[in-house]
């Protein structure tokens, strides 16, 4: 019967019981039948609602704007909401917020995770109305008052909340404020079954007793004590106090800020100025919101202690601005008149922890680092020395603060200018520099500088330990210089460590988060070496991760030219494990040896399978390139003439395009010149003769075929008969006497992808074109419009005009660069690869780094380009 509804009465049948169960529902979305129901007992359908409206989904397939109202609805008021906080405005049709409403079809209010209404209630705020914001606000008390444990996502939508660019009205204020009280008591304000769901969450890992840095209550900068008051609030296990006295300091500082700051007894704006300061010190939003201003202000005319839960937020401010890319301009002096705020505030403040106070002391340590402030590094060093270098005898939590406080110390005094050793550690209390400590103290000293500026650390490095107790520290410091980018400097590093499966993925992991399989070629020599090595005498981890940058680094090997080391640990690893490449992996292996031409790597690849599905798929792609019948034949399978005639009809050997007669008779000629065909079967006709090794017939073909076609036509045509010369090895004298005939006898007219063929064809020669030709050739591209001209309007290599073109000429002939249009894709991108596997197989590795930088430019100007162009077509 539901079967028979269509989408109006479906949609007629949810407004009608939507309207019936609210007392004053809106009239955008009222039933004009639920006049005529007697609605003098009140009755909520809420149930039915939803049904209806997953039915209709179910059968008609499509929800309008009515229905997902509806559909929100009902699910806030089996949540208990008030149903007349559900926004209903004239940007309720937004495609985002329809899409999240439509979630609610498979959200369970009582148990589905919090994280599950993360997308709406974001739809929800990008509206930027109090409407939605009211709406946002009883989502969010809802789940906070349903849960203990508040996710990271849901506590970024609270934050972006009150941060918003429109303050909340006062009953939304008290709604989320009252929630924040409950929290104060955890967990006695809340349900069984959230008490239960709680106690379910997995547990935290387990706490090294000699690494007290991971206890949760440990505080290295001001980020960290904003944390500690965000844990008492939104819990992730039961709260307990536990730890060193110092721990306990940092654990009763927190409480008591917290139940300071959200005491129901305390004025409605105290409270909230006190949730902005936290959202300021949790969100990533910029601080430049009416809340936050507000907050700002209201913090300069109180009186605070030096731990002041206001002053820490600013602080977090401050160091979550500089952490950024680029640094405002006079960000020195905001910095140092904080400073001078805060150390005014230190001087009358006696009560204050130590513990407390060097996190922020580690913080402005970060800032003057940022800022290279060298004067501030001695105001904090001075500040320290007031007895907060001191720590207890047995607090292990102190002691280690003190450490990483000297680090952060060390590092921004040697960013300041300052590398001598000696004289740094000069300003440090004779207990934190112990002899036994230095080695300690020189190694995160290094690895903290990598972060902040890599070539000075690694300049710091190589003095350091000329003369210095500096632990070896090439397996920690070369990963950390890739994942900051900086590959340049890693690899002499990188040459000198002893991989093994862990520390070889720490360099994985960067690089194929960047998705780069071009990657330089000398790093690519010691990725490869470090890799076999390691293939040979471990097993792989059996996990996602280590499958995803293993077959990563054989694509960027096959792509750097080593090849061969990536076949021999594609081996290694299906011996150890024959199930870990699954078959998108292998494909793409495959793919990579065959564009790269490495045929003989794809078939002993395709051999190692007992299942003749890859050794076929190498086949096509032999084909495809018209390789060797010698490696055809390896593969174990016929190479006949009938043989071909049935390959050529495969779909994969047309790439997917539809089939054509020309593929299943290897003789063409009158097929073709029967009748006019189009542009792509004729194409698609050359390249099955010119693969199968009939360039003469497909010139003959040209022949007849080449008044039927246009001159682009007659120019690819010419291309592929040029290719399959190319292809069969015939050399430069060969493809260029070819493309003399074709000019004189087939009206062909060159273009751009004809000058790729014709100096491919002459790199295959090294005896013909030596590595100093081939760097003369880049320059003469360069000289004719290609891409890589230096700053001063120069070539790459320095070569001269004049020498550059007589460099061009190859038997005689200078090698044709018609002036049209330029493609990277078509054009630039496979002329400079060519060039870079010539000069590497010449020997020259740094002239083909050179060329691979000139490609990456190329290709960083070309991306911009086609966004410039997307941009300009959507204004």
């Amino acid at each position: 019967m539901l079967g028979d509804l269509g989408s109006p009465r479906f949609s007629a049948l949810i407004s009608l019981f939507g309207t019936i169960s609210m007392s004053s529902p809106p009239a955008r979305y009222e039933s004009p039948l639920a006049q005529h129901v007697d609605s003098g007992t009140s009755r909520g359908w809420w149930g039915f609602v939803f049904q209806m409206v997953r039915d209709k989904k179910r059968i008609v397939g499509g929800l309008i704007e009515s229905d997902l109202y509806w559909l929100v609805t009902s699910k806030a008021a089996e949540a208990g909401l008030d149903i007349g906080v559900i926004y209903t405005g004239e940007d309720a049709t937004s495609p985002r917020l329809a899409t999240a409403r439509e979630q609610f079809l498979y959200i369970d209010t009582r148990t589905a995770p919090a994280d599950e209404y993360v997308p709406y209630l974001k739809a929800l705020l990008s509206l930027k109305n109090p409407g939605g914001a009211r709406e946002a606000a009883a989502w969010l008390c809802y789940l906070a008052k349903r849960d203990i444990y508040c996710p990271p996502s849901l506590l970024g939508v609270l934050w972006s909340l009150v941060l918003n660019n429109k303050t909340p009205p006062d009953d939304v204020k008290q709604e989320i404020l009252s929630v924040l009280s409950q929290r104060l008591t955890l967990p006695v304000d809340f349900t069984k079954d959230a008490r239960k769901r709680f106690a379910s969450l997995p547990p935290e890992p387990a706490l090294d007793p000699d690494t007290p840095e991971q206890h949760p209550s440990f505080c290295l900068t001001a980020s960290d004590l904003a944390h500690q008051v965000t844990r008492i609030l939104f819990p992730r296990v039961a709260p307990s106090q536990s730890g060193t006295p110092s721990q306990l300091a940092i654990q009763e500082w927190a409480h008591s800020e917290t139940q300071r700051m959200f005491s129901p007894t305390a004025r409605i704006e105290f409270r909230w100025r006190n949730l902005v300061y936290l959202a300021l010190a949790n969100s990533s939003s910029p601080p430049n919101s009416p809340a936050a201003m507000s907050a700002l202000k209201g913090l300069g005319e109180a009186r605070l202690s030096a731990a002041d839960f206001g002053l820490v937020a600013i602080i977090v401010l401050f160091e979550r601005i500089t952490n950024t890319p680029s640094v405002p301009p006079n960000w020195h002096h905001f910095i140092r008149s904080l400073w001078t705020s805060w150390a005014n505030i230190i001087h009358n403040d006696a009560n204050t922890h130590r513990a407390l106070i060097r996190p922020l002391l580690g913080t402005f340590f970060r800032l003057a680092a940022v800022t290279r402030d060298a004067s501030l590094v001695g105001s904090c060093v001075r500040l320290a020395s007031v007895g907060f270098w001191q720590f207890d005898l047995g607090d292990d939590a102190a002691r280690r603060q003190v450490q990483l406080l000297a680090i952060e110390y060390l590092a921004t005094a040697v960013l300041s200018g300052d590398a001598v050793w000696e004289r740094i550690i000069a300003e440090l209390p004779p207990h934190v520099v112990f002899p036994q400590w230095h080695p300690m103290l020189l190694a995160k000293t290094i690895l903290r500088l990598v972060r902040l500026d890599a070539q000075r650390a690694v300049d710091v490095y190589h003095v350091w330990r000329r003369y210095l107790p500096v632990p070896d520290l090439s397996a920690s410091l070369g990963p950390m210089l890739v994942e900051e980018g900086h590959t340049d400097l890693a690899m002499p590093i990188l040459a000198t460590v002893d991989f093994t499966g862990t520390s070889l993925g720490a360099v994985f992991r960067p690089l194929a988060k960047q998705g780069a399989w071009y990657i330089d070629l000398e790093l690519a020599s010691i990725l490869a070496k470090a890799l076999l090595a390691v293939s040979a005498s471990e097993s792989p981890l059996q996990t996602t991760n280590a499958r995803r940058y293993i077959s990563w680094a054989l694509l960027a090997l096959v792509c750097s030219a080593q090849a061969p080391a990536a076949v021999a640990v594609f081996k290694n690893v299906r011996a150890w494990a024959p199930g870990f490449f699954n078959g998108r992996t292998v494909r793409a292996f495959l793919v990579a040896l065959l564009h790269h031409r490495q045929f003989r790597s794809a078939v002993e690849v395709a051999m190692l399978s007992p299942n003749k599905r890859w050794r076929r798929f190498v086949q096509h792609g032999l084909l495809q390139r018209g390789e060797a019948p010698r490696a055809m034949r390896q593969l174990g399978l016929p190479t006949s003439r009938a043989w071909l005639h049935g390959a050529l009809q495969h779909p994969r050997f047309s790439h997917g395009q539809r089939h054509c007669p020309a593929q299943a008779n290897l003789r063409t000629r009158h097929w073709l010149a029967r009748r006019v065909r189009t542009p792509a079967e004729v194409r698609r006709g050359m390249r099955a003769l010119t693969r199968t090794r009939g360039v003469g017939l497909a010139r003959r073909i040209l022949r007849d075929v080449r008044a039927l076609h246009d001159a682009g036509t007659r120019t690819a045509l010419g291309n592929i008969v040029l290719h399959g010369h190319a292809a069969q090895r015939h050399g430069a004298r060969g493809v260029l006497r070819a493309l003399a005939q074709l000019v004189h006898g087939h009206a062909f007219a060159p273009d751009r992808v004809t000058t790729n063929i014709v100096v491919g064809a002459a790199l295959r020669a090294p005896g013909l074109v030596d590595a100093a030709r081939v760097r003369a050739l880049v320059d003469y591209f360069v000289w004719r419009g290609y891409p890589g001209r230096t700053a001063g309007g120069g070539v790459p290599f320095g070569t001269g005009e004049a020498r550059a073109r007589d460099a061009a000429v190859l038997h005689g002939v200078r090698v044709p660069v018609p002036r049209s249009q330029l493609s990277f894709a078509r054009h630039v991108e496979p002329l400079y690869k060519l060039f870079v596997k010539a000069l590497f197989v010449r020997g020259d590795v740094a002239g083909a780094r050179r060329v691979v930088g000139l490609l990456k430019e190329a290709e960083r100007a070309e991306a911009e380009r086609v966004r410039q162009l997307r941009r300009a077509r959507s204004t």
